[in-house]
């Protein structure tokens, strides 16, 4: 009876560990929001970033990542709402720093997004950023969507095709 007890439970945590291993097919879209540090005073957002790494180059010439955000199987018409809000305490009150953005997908045809971000970095005023259709049309190449130069703020979608993993 142990034996059988021990056989089913193994079993079933093999069954359930199974699929929360589960790869998908298809197109995947990063965004990556970055502000300026401040320390290099002639830095300028490019308009690309060649490559799936977009932290290292920009970090290099004085941006500093705020987020990144990773979604899976794209469908067109998919809206991605993405977030990093942080509750400041500032001049005897509080206030937002940070970012709110919904971002359209469209994958018919070409990639292209289009979206609005509100950006709230420096915690005295919320700017509204338009992301306007931009296209996409290469994999593995960072395309700047919006750009706050107010605030000193940009953000920045890939796309990618391929197997990912979903947990």
């Amino acid at each position: 009876m142990k034996s059988f007890i021990y056989r089913t439970a193994f079993a079933l945590c093999f069954c359930c560990t199974a699929g929360l291993s589960t790869a998908y097919a298809g197109t995947h879209v990063h965004f990556a929001a970055f502000f300026n540090d401040g320390k290099n005073a002639n830095f300028t957002f490019p308009a690309t970033v060649v490559g799936d790494d977009v932290e290292g180059p920009l970090a290099s010439q004085g941006a500093e990542m705020m987020l990144f955000a990773h979604s899976v199987f794209i469908h067109d018409g998919d809206v991605l709402s993405l977030q990093n809000d942080t509750l400041r305490e500032m001049d005897g009150g509080f206030k937002d720093f940070g970012l709110n953005c919904q971002v359209t997908m469209h994958t018919t045809g070409d990639w292209e997004v289009s979206g609005m971000c509100e950006t709230f970095i420096t915690g005295n005023a919320k700017n509204q950023q338009i992301i306007k259709p931009t296209a996409l049309p290469k994999e593995l190449i960072w395309y700047k969507v919006f750009e706050d130069k107010e605030q000193g703020l940009a953000g920045y979608m890939m796309k990618e095709e391929g197997k990912d993993f979903s947990k």
